[in-house]
């Protein structure tokens, strides 16, 4: 198999993902979730509408997210939404439901635009990363990676690239945790699996370095020559291209 023919298999390249509209479904859940709080608040029962009251009070505070039957409580207040939403509850214990929603929606918006800034900083931050890499300038890289990194902490890929970049400097003890990362996000992920034995390798971490490959083998089969390829690749060295390319 030509080197050319090894390094275009499609497992070794960035795949664009679909990306669900995180913003959105997030919008549509949170008005589900105060649709049934206004429901509580508005249904008479004194008990039930308490409990709504005091609920929503810490909802808007950003001192408990409900997820379904589970309530998290975080230390940061990070809403933008106005607790003024509430105030015509002063009489007859109903709120003004069109000042909430006006309120979830334009907290969704703000999420939204802040999430969209973030992603196209990191974009560009991996861009001069990929640059940087490809001239052999390691140490830019990473630099670049862990500021895309701090924008955005859910991209997979991030950290798979992290982690060759890691490789290519010697860090291979830093290669474990980023693609643990990247397979938390990507169970599936090829390439954290493979870094993961390379990093085994180079540290002779023998038994750990043979429960990837059974991994690998199992999981990928189709791919068992480019894993024998990049397991033997000698880091910081040129390599030659076949007579065939």
């Amino acid at each position: 198999m030509s080197l050319n023919t090894i390094l275009s298999n499609p497992a070794l390249k960035d795949k664009k993902e679909m990306e669900l509209n995180e913003e959105w479904n997030n919008f549509v859940k949170r008005i589900g979730e105060v649709s049934g709080l206004v429901k509580d608040m508005a249904s008479g029962d004194k008990a039930k509408a308490d409990a709504a009251a005091a609920f929503a009070d810490r909802y808007l505070q950003g001192k408990v997210i409900a997820d379904e039957d589970v309530e998290m409580k975080v230390k940061c207040d990070r809403t933008v939404i106005n607790k003024k939403a509430f105030r015509s509850m002063e009489n007859e214990g109903e709120m003004d439901k069109d000042a909430w929603m006006a309120e979830v929606s334009k907290d969704a918006e703000m999420r939204f635009q802040d999430r969209k800034v973030r992603r196209e900083r990191a974009d560009t931050l991996k861009t001069q990363a990929v640059k940087a890499f490809n001239r052999g300038e390691y140490e830019k890289a990473l630099s670049c990676y862990n500021r895309a990194l701090e924008q955005v902490r859910d991209n997979p890929m991030l950290y798979c690239d992290r982690a060759l970049t890691n490789i290519k400097l010697g860090n291979f003890q830093k290669v474990f945790k980023d693609c643990e990362w990247a397979l938390k996000l990507n169970e599936n992920s090829f390439k954290a699996r493979l870094y993961t034995a390379k990093a085994h390798k180079e540290l002779e971490e023998t038994d750990k370095l043979e429960e990837c490959l059974v991994e690998l083998r199992e999981k990928f089969p189709q791919h068992e020559e480019l894993v024998q390829y990049f397991l033997e690749k000698k880091e910081g060295k040129q390599e030659e291209e076949d007579d065939d390319q």
